[in-house]
């Protein structure tokens, strides 16, 4: 036998370690292997906010994805969330699940979804695109749908197209929520606080909701059905005090049959109220909270009057007009001015800036306001008789070929104790010389 020596055992050593080195190379100058292919999945985030109009606390957020992966994270005080997930695991079905927001337990739990790494926020309104996107009531998908289903539903396509489905559904709702330009529920950054776009749409869709007397659960469920919320809606801006407030508002005809009028009005909260409406579109009769209303043109402009808990007065105006932009187009204009709902005189303006104001009655007098065209301005007019600051805004509408103007003032006392009277009040105008 040949000996062997120690510098062969050498040879033998590198050999050996060559031929591994070249293997895990690929053999040196053959075909890729299968590893270097396939490269291992990495590490991705998924993200986003967990909020109704406030943030949700201590909520349970579950995923469950397409690759058979789940992960599970609790929301922050600020409603934020984060899991970590391989890049093969998506897409995935999300919900959240107990918290609370304003204090109060989440009513229902709350769907979205992810189709990659990135931002999917979790409210309302990705619920409702759950079971648009799933044709499922979003609680029941998220319980049963398998790998096969996530693939298939979860999708940049599909989820362009329940977007759109979603404006749709929420133009049944009273005042019609709209998107802001450029959001998308699920995919877009916001802050669940009061002023963020994102977080004001929340709460706008939570009071419409509210005045329709439906659940999220119900809404989810009639959104996955392809169903309207309601039978038809309106909207408009509402005026009131003070410093001329100004928000969206609206109405609907509900599945159960009652009209119901929502004002969400950001400073005194939610009032609903159920109306009747006549053959011609205006508001006959208004419930509580509300006492009175007078209304015009198919409800195109009207004044809604409340006494309790509190006196306060909204003048409202549908989408359909357009804004006056010079208020010498109202110059020579006669108009029926309307103050508490009730029709109080007529006022015109006249070319040096004033406006005059005669009140019914056989003895009564006109009264001038000399410079109320600054009303129309941002700065407003001094009214000293009412130690107060008017401010104004003017329309026009046509309709059958016809021009009508209106316009609303809202007067601002200097002493900031007061909310409504004493300098504190609403008037609307509509012109009598249509064309």
């Amino acid at each position: 036998m040949k000996k062997i020596t120690n510098k062969g055992i050498a040879q033998i050593a590198l050999s050996a370690i060559m031929g591994a080195v070249l293997v895990a190379c690929g053999g040196g100058g053959g075909g890729d292997s299968g590893n270097a292919g396939n490269p291992a999945p990495s590490t991705t985030t998924a993200s986003g906010v967990a909020a109704v109009g406030a943030p949700i606390v201590g909520g349970t957020v579950t995923l469950k994805c397409a690759s058979g992966a789940t992960a599970t994270t609790t929301t922050g005080t600020d409603g934020t969330w984060k899991v970590s997930l391989k890049s093969g695991d998506y897409p995935c079905v999300i919900r959240v699940d107990g918290g609370q927001a304003h204090g109060q337990a989440l009513a229902t739990p709350l769907h979205s979804v992810v189709a990659g790494s990135g931002i999917s926020n979790i409210t309302p309104l990705t619920d409702l695109m759950v079971g648009i996107l799933s044709n499922s009531k979003p609680n029941a998908w998220f319980d049963s749908a398998n790998n096969g289903d996530l693939g298939s539903k979860i999708s940049a396509t599909a989820l362009a197209s329940a977007q759109d489905k979603l404006k749709e559904t929420l133009a049944s709702l009273p005042g019609k929520p709209a998107l802001p330009d450029g959001f998308n529920p699920v995919t877009s950054a916001f802050n669940a606080q009061k002023g963020d776009a994102g977080d004001d749409l929340l709460e706008s869709y939570g009071a419409a909701l509210t005045s329709t007397g439906l659940t999220q659960t119900e809404a989810a469920a009639s959104a996955s059905a392809g169903k309207p919320l309601t039978q038809g809606a309106f909207a408009g801006s509402m005026f009131t005090t003070r410093n001329m407030l100004t928000f969206r508002a609206g109405g609907a005809l509900t599945h159960g049959g009652d009209y119901v009028l929502s004002i969400p009005d950001p400073k005194r909260g939610l009032s609903t109220a159920k109306i009747t409406m006549s053959s011609d579109g205006n508001v006959t009769q208004v419930g509580q909270p509300l006492r009175n209303v007078v209304s015009f043109l198919s409800n195109r402009f009207a004044q809604y009057c409340q006494s309790e808990p509190y006196s306060v007065h909204y003048a409202y105006i549908s989408d359909d007009w357009t804004p006056v932009t010079d208020s010498n187009e109202l110059v020579g204009k006669i108009f029926r001015e309307y103050e508490y709902c009730q029709d109080t005189g007529f006022t015109q303006f006249h070319s040096d800036g004033s406006f005059t104001y005669t009140p019914y009655g056989s003895n009564a007098q006109p009264e001038s306001l000399l410079g109320f065209s600054k009303a129309f301005t941002g700065e407003g007019m001094e009214d000293p008789r009412e130690d107060a600051v008017v401010k104004a805004k003017a329309f026009k509408i046509t309709i059958n070929g016809k021009t009508t103007y209106a316009y609303v003032a809202v007067a601002t006392s200097k002493n900031t104790k007061l909310d409504f009277g004493e300098g504190n009040y609403v008037t609307m105008g509509l012109s009598q010389d249509l064309n």
